[in-house]
């Protein structure tokens, strides 16, 4: 799993709306929370490519915008976004278990494939 596929999936994750009580509501709360180590990590490392491309005054003070963002040349943020490139396609920084569910009530089809192909949702075994 690459960092973009772990930050894809938490996203994920964090917007599914699971009902109290339901082993879906288990699964994603256990996930995310095992996930907490790559998420600082992972926004760590963000934050360290930001101050190492960012631009500088004379005397080496990050120079901000008026909203508190870094401010970049055109040349540092052509950089940023090819190590950003280099990083998001990286394998997982940090990995983390990926608490699987059977169920899969209130999710869209396309939703439980995307969440299968990860590893989130298993389909249950048929007998025949």
């Amino acid at each position: 799993m690459t960092n973009k596929e772990a930050y894809k999936l938490i996203s994920v994750l964090m917007d599914i709306q699971a009902s109290a009580g339901t082993k879906l509501e288990h699964a994603k709360n256990q996930t995310l929370k095992n996930a907490s180590a790559f998420i600082e990590a992972y926004n760590d490392k963000l934050e360290d490519l930001n101050i190492d491309y960012c631009s500088t005054d004379d005397k080496g003070n990050i120079i901000r915008t008026a909203q508190g963002h870094y401010l970049f040349t055109k040349d540092n943020q052509r950089a940023l976004s090819k190590e950003l490139k280099k990083f998001m396609d990286s394998d997982v920084i940090v990995p983390f278990e990926i608490v699987s569910t059977g169920d899969k009530k209130g999710l869209s089809e396309p939703l439980v494939e995307y969440l299968a192909q990860a590893g989130f949702v298993r389909e249950r075994l048929r007998v025949v």
